[in-house]
């Protein structure tokens, strides 16, 4: 009977996790396709300071340019002092042609500006997008699933999938001992190295709350450099607000080794993790669920392990 419960729950799990990792797929793809489109447009921009060039010569030599339509017309670059053949539209003027020009200059500068703001915005929503790819791929209970689904339906990006999407909504909100805020999910992964308590992330959502609300400013916070994965952080602080010494480079070495094993570079060598005291660590405004900076940070090169 067991067996038989511990088999159903493990189909059901496999089948609402594929589902969810599904939808993220296809949204992943739509973005991609959305960064191929920007980055077509910017090879366009490229282009954008000739036909400015065109303008200007075209302008500055009318004086002795036939009032006629031609194909092309060749003039002296000011710029180098070298000969320049211009295309021109046989269907216009030569002038009216040099106000073609600027025209296309100033649309390739004005999109130049709109698409690389949207390239910048494409790629964090890129980014976000991966980190629940990895969040999916490494979920192990329905539990985890739930809450990934949870994350994701509060976010602009997914609403029009998730709005429609059918899926098991959490009957309980699990908690720990650990747990300040009860309206919050937390029940990180826990490991004990030496005397110390080394706490990891199992989500975007849980590694916010473990990083921003309940680690101390003085414990130590690691993460893969450039890398998706969890948040840890090493406690120096106890129940009583006292302080631990500083961890010797063991210990450090050893909080590398597991949180580069809870990233994507699990199965990698030499993988950077950075580290720094959560002071250091900040969420920019109106950033993703899991997105920080930081700043005084020290790296060690590890091959995962726990």
């Amino acid at each position: 009977m067991i067996f038989i419960m511990k088999k159903k729950l493990g189909e059901e799990f496999k089948v609402y996790r594929d589902s969810i990792l599904k939808m993220i797929l296809e949204t992943l793809k739509k973005y991609k396709k959305r960064l191929q489109n920007i980055d077509e447009k910017l090879v366009d921009c490229k282009d954008m300071d000739k036909y400015k060039l065109y303008g200007e010569l075209i302008t500055s030599n009318l004086y002795k340019i036939k009032n006629e339509n031609q194909s092309s017309i060749v003039l002296d670059n000011y710029y180098n002092n070298q000969k320049i053949t211009i295309p021109l539209d046989c269907r216009f003027s030569p002038s009216v042609n040099a106000k073609r020009f600027f025209k296309k200059y100033h649309k390739l500068k004005n999109t130049l500006e709109i698409v690389t703001v949207q390239k910048q915005e494409t790629l964090k929503e890129l980014d976000y997008i991966e980190s629940i790819v990895y969040e999916l791929e490494n979920a192990n209970t329905l539990e985890d699933v739930s809450q990934i689904f949870e994350e994701i339906s509060e976010n602009i990006i997914f609403k029009d999938k998730t709005d429609t999407y059918k899926f098991k909504k959490k009957e309980k909100i699990k908690k720990s001992h650990f747990t300040k805020n009860k309206t919050v999910s937390f029940n990180p992964i826990k490991y004990k190295i030496g005397n110390y308590s080394l706490l990891i992330g199992r989500n975007n959502k849980e590694n916010d709350y473990l990083t921003l609300k309940f680690a101390k400013k003085t414990d130590l916070w690691f993460h893969t450099k450039d890398i998706h994965g969890s948040h840890s952080i090493l406690q120096l602080t106890n129940e009583n607000n006292d302080t631990k010494k500083l961890p010797d480079d063991e210990i450090l070495l050893k909080c590398a080794q597991i949180t580069a094993y809870y990233s994507k570079a699990r199965f990698s060598s030499n993988v950077p993790v950075d580290f720094c005291e959560v002071k250091y660590v900040k969420k920019p405004a109106n950033s993703k669920p899991g997105m920080v900076i930081y700043s005084n940070n020290r790296t060690l090169y590890v091959d995962p392990q726990i």
